[in-house]
């Protein structure tokens, strides 16, 4: 598909632009009844705007809503934008052009493409640029054919693409879109996103790993770019909606496709040790770093299954270093149990990263019947610890609950000689269970 298209500059592109739109000619009244109201341009033939675009009140000779043109390969219908520092406006899930655009002349472009009943527009600036966007998983490559009523062959040419495949530092790629960007004339690319593209769960939450991607022949590879502040289709970039764009031009022939991956982000620190103790009630933490670069904290988060984490205390770092630093925190009031310690190492940028877990086991006191065997008075070990006391016989008969346990522990006097199960449940939900022989 790289291959079909060629850009011009100057007056040339008015040319081929007028060519396009005479293309269409034979077309359009076919197209007009074909799509019920929105206006398709077929596979061989052209279209071209020569001013700006709404897709809420049509114009040019379309109908407002969908344009729907032909994508197979070697036979596709485009959609040309002829001029400069044109606009397209209007697009939404429910009007946008399903197929390929392409732009003629100076100033950057926002491609008002979308698949499936999803837009996914992204810009470029350089003449002759022509794309078209992918509501489908890469692995598939494969998306609906509206002419036909069933699905196109893997697209564009190359796919599909597989997401296991990836490059250095690239952390897990997109399944749910892709583009298909074309043009041998070197340009800032930029993609948008809303909800639908699942920016928070590809990230982790976090919009510092997010980057463009580009599928070279073999493998999806990270190139540089940035989340824009300020999205291209207006307000601040967030997880749930915004735009990126790579930090340099770059001819859009250089991959097959694009699509938006997270990265393996280098740690903000280079952490040397990581230990924690027990140090009698209390857990002590330690570590070091030899290098820091632009850090700004450790928060300590706290686990006691490892699913549920919670920050329990933060530690301000150096921030620039390159010597051997160390580091301490104590937590003074640790889970009796296990105690899943890890470091969050946040970037000044909030870019983070998380150390090696550390597990710190603390014992409890020692909460147990006696004596045993016991003839009139069962006494508690740190009784000021038990909610209650429940005694059955082996037939498994509550004869005995006790709920307001004191030094004086719990009147056996009256049991049958024999063997009984006393469970002990502690105010923190601890349960145990003891065998205790009565004997007169």
């Amino acid at each position: 598909m790289k291959q079909l298209y060629t850009s011009s500059s100057g007056s040339g592109w008015r040319g081929a632009a007028v060519s396009a739109a005479l293309l269409l000619l034979g077309h359009l009244a076919h197209a007009q009844e074909g799509s019920q109201g929105n206006t398709t341009i077929f596979g061989g033939a052209q279209m071209s705007f020569f001013g700006n675009h709404n897709f809420v009140t049509g114009g040019g000779g379309t109908q407002p809503g969908v344009i729907l043109t032909e994508r197979a390969t070697g036979s596709f219908g485009v959609l040309n934008f002829a001029g400069d520092n044109l606009t397209s406006v209007g697009a939404s899930d429910a009007g946008y052009v399903d197929g390929y655009v392409r732009k003629y002349g100076a100033g950057t472009f926002v491609f008002p493409v979308g698949d499936n009943g999803a837009l996914g527009q992204f810009a470029a600036s350089a003449d002759g640029t022509m794309g078209a966007y992918f509501h489908t998983d890469p692995n598939t490559a494969a998306t609906s054919n509206l002419f036909t009523g069933a699905n196109y062959a893997a697209l564009p040419n190359g796919g599909p693409f597989a997401t296991a495949s990836v490059g250095q530092n690239v952390e897990v790629v997109s399944i749910i879109e892709y583009w298909d960007i074309d043009g041998a004339n070197a340009t800032p690319l930029t993609l948008t996103w809303d909800a639908g593209s699942a920016i928070a769960s590809l990230t982790g939450g976090n919009l510092a790993k997010l980057t463009i991607a580009g599928w070279n022949g073999t493998q999806w590879v990270a190139i540089p770019s940035k989340v824009d502040v300020t999205s291209i289709l207006g307000g601040s970039g967030s997880l749930a909606e915004g735009s990126i764009t790579t930090t340099s031009s770059l001819a859009p022939d250089s991959y097959t496709a694009y699509t938006f991956a997270s990265l393996i982000l280098p740690l903000p620190v280079t952490l040397t040790r990581f230990a924690a103790v027990a140090e009698g009630k209390t857990a002590l933490l330690s570590w070091a770093t030899t290098e820091e670069t632009n850090s700004d904290r450790f928060e300590v988060e706290r686990s006691a299954d490892g699913k549920k984490w919670g920050k329990i205390g933060t530690v301000a770092s150096t921030g620039e270093s390159k010597v051997l630093v160390d580091y301490f925190y104590t937590d003074n009031a640790p889970l009796t149990g296990q105690n899943l310690y890890r470091l969050k190492m946040v970037d000044r940028d909030d870019s983070f990263a998380y150390s090696a877990i550390r597990n710190v086991e603390i014992k409890g006191e020692a909460v147990r019947p006696y004596p045993n065997p016991v003839s009139d008075k069962l006494l508690i070990d740190s009784y000021v610890m038990v909610k209650e006391v429940s005694v059955k016989n082996i037939a498994g008969q509550y004869l005995l609950q006790v709920q307001k346990v004191s030094n004086d522990g719990v009147d056996v006097s009256k049991l049958t000689p024999g063997v009984y199960i006393v469970t002990l449940t502690l105010f923190d939900g601890t349960i145990s269970t003891h065998k205790v022989a009565v004997t007169r």
